[in-house]
């Protein structure tokens, strides 16, 4: 059985989106027009041509929210749809104005990542109530019709928790593990957990926990470099997070010591989020792994779940699509590509299940 991850109040900022920009205006276009009102069109014949549909970016600088954008305007492209994106820019107050705009605007559907479930719980009520269906980004919660899951934010036997903690332990038998959590968001709370119990059952030795609450390079970073001085025989390093784990690796190759690569000689850092920065790492010998959650797809498994809702109702509750995450080592990273040479239709979106 499936076991989720619970969404908490700003998970995002916390856990998925360190090294974000500091643009702080109201919203951002992306195909759409961003037309008022009384300007927009009523609601196109069941989830027919001629939709618009709006994303509620949690922080729309953040290259991983503009790759699943690029998903977004992709299937929209492929319905006849029109996307827009309006930036909440990391303020819960403000992702509650962006859902009333989009329902001032008669937007036909909403995608959001969820910053506050309490704070956004009676935004997502006013758009249901106006047939509006909203589609949570790894958020679940009341006014949520439908959601869109990365893979490595679940917790499922032979997931890609358990599958970290086995790359560890073929590498590194009864090795010695530093575990990289962040600020104590419930889902990054049991994500910390889910590779925890998955480390232990496979003979590692878990030495220290440690979060990292400034959620960045540099401050991991220098969390590391004291951890390094007490743990000098460390062996792996798990992360929630690819910052973190560059922000471990500059520290690593700082104290003269070596990074791992797939052969596991060294110290092994693996992050996730399948940042740019963490690709070139590890074409550069300075990271050991990461989980590609595959934001074009994700962008594109909501613009499919909001023609599922189109289509069936604003009103229901839908069956959750899970995006497959990739992971990436100097073994296989010639296989990468950019999400913008990633060619999907909303008929081969790569899910769990499929």
């Amino acid at each position: 059985m499936t076991r989720w991850l619970a969404v908490a109040p700003v998970v995002v900022a916390v856990a998925l989106f360190a090294g974000c920009g500091d643009d702080d205006s109201g919203s951002s276009g992306s195909s759409g027009s961003g037309e008022s009102s009384a300007e927009s069109s009523a609601a196109p014949d069941k989830g027919g041509k001629g939709a618009k549909v709006a994303y509620i970016s949690p922080v729309a600088a953040q290259p991983g929210q503009q790759e699943i954008n690029l998903g977004l305007d992709a299937g929209a492209k492929e319905l006849g749809w029109e996307n827009d994106v309006l930036d909440a820019n990391l303020s819960p107050d403000k992702q509650v104005a962006n859902v009333d705009t989009a329902i001032s605007q008669q937007r036909n559907a909403i995608a959001s990542w969820t910053l506050d479930p309490g704070a956004a719980a009676g935004a997502y009520e006013r758009a249901i109530g106006q047939g509006i269906p909203v589609i949570g980004m790894n958020s679940e919660g009341q006014g949520v019709t439908s959601t869109v899951w990365w893979e490595y934010v679940t917790c499922e036997p032979g997931g890609p928790q358990e599958q970290s903690a086995k790359f560890i332990a073929e590498r590194k038998p009864k090795g010695k593990v530093i575990v990289m959590s962040g600020p104590p968001a419930p889902s990054i709370v049991n994500q910390t957990k889910c590779f925890s119990e998955a480390a232990k059952k496979e003979g590692l030795q878990i030495i220290n926990t440690t979060s990292n609450t400034s959620d960045t390079a540099e401050a991991s970073q220098r969390l590391m470099q004291d951890l390094l001085t007490k743990y000098p025989d460390v062996d792996a390093v798990w992360n929630y997070n690819d910052q973190s784990a560059l922000g471990e690796s500059a520290a690593i190759t700082g104290a003269g010591k070596k990074v791992a690569k797939e052969d596991g000689e060294g110290i092994i850092v693996l992050g996730s989020n399948g940042d740019a920065d963490a690709i070139t790492a590890i074409k550069d010998g300075r990271l050991t792994g990461t989980w590609d959650p595959d934001n074009m797809a994700s962008g594109m498994a909501a613009i499919k779940q909001m023609q599922t809702a189109l289509e069936g109702g604003a009103d229901k509750e839908y069956p959750p699509l899970t995006v497959k995450s990739q992971f990436f080592t100097s073994e296989n990273i010639a296989e990468y590509k950019p999400a913008k040479d990633r060619s999907y239709t909303l008929d081969s979106i790569p899910l769990v299940g499929n």
